[in-house]
């Protein structure tokens, strides 16, 4: 199955949780309120459930009914070949737009480290790519404009800059009194 497209970053946050860790809507909720993606990518109770139905009617997550007690039934989902197909892709994949680091990358780097963690590098290294062909254009457009288009062609070369120089901190060999 190809990624959908239609995809929301916190869908693609709540398929990761299941896929750490199977689930009802409560638990995920509750761990995605306790880690530092709340910083970044903040979803209350409602909203992981409505991340979660997205994913059911997308066919990404299979179920089980289960009941505690005289709770109520409860839905513990997990991520389906397909959903694991699509959140592979996706956690690989650099963004491809510099105000799209601030959440989604940060997201899958967070994701990788625990589902695939010797991806995490090569993601990384596909990302400073991804701005190092950015930068190059940015420039070669500089190169022309002027007025309000230079100050936009100067914004977006700074701020790939940014991340670049970022993304090398964390490329670079760490030394024994860093670690």
């Amino acid at each position: 199955m190809a990624a959908p497209t239609d995809l929301q970053s916190g869908e693609y946050a709540a398929l990761a949780f299941l896929a750490i860790e199977a689930g009802h809507g409560y638990e995920v909720a509750r761990r995605w309120d306790a880690s530092p993606l709340a910083l970044i990518a903040p979803a209350d109770q409602s909203t992981v459930y409505t991340y979660l139905r997205g994913l059911e009617r997308r066919a990404l997550v299979d179920w089980d009914e289960v009941r505690v007690g005289r709770r109520p039934p409860r839905r513990i989902y997990a991520p389906n070949e397909d959903g694991w197909s699509v959140l592979r892709a996706w956690l690989k994949q650099p963004v491809t737009r510099m105000r799209e680091v601030r959440q989604d990358f940060l997201l899958k780097w967070f994701f990788l480290r625990q589902i695939d963690p010797a991806a995490e590098r090569a993601l990384i290294r596909a990302q400073a790519q991804v701005c190092r062909t950015y930068i190059d254009d940015a420039r070669a457009h500089l190169d022309t404009a002027e007025g309000f288009e230079r100050l936009v062609w100067e914004s977006r070369l700074t701020a790939a800059e940014g991340v670049l120089a970022w993304l090398d901190t964390h490329t670079r060999p760490r030394s024994r009194a860093a670690s």
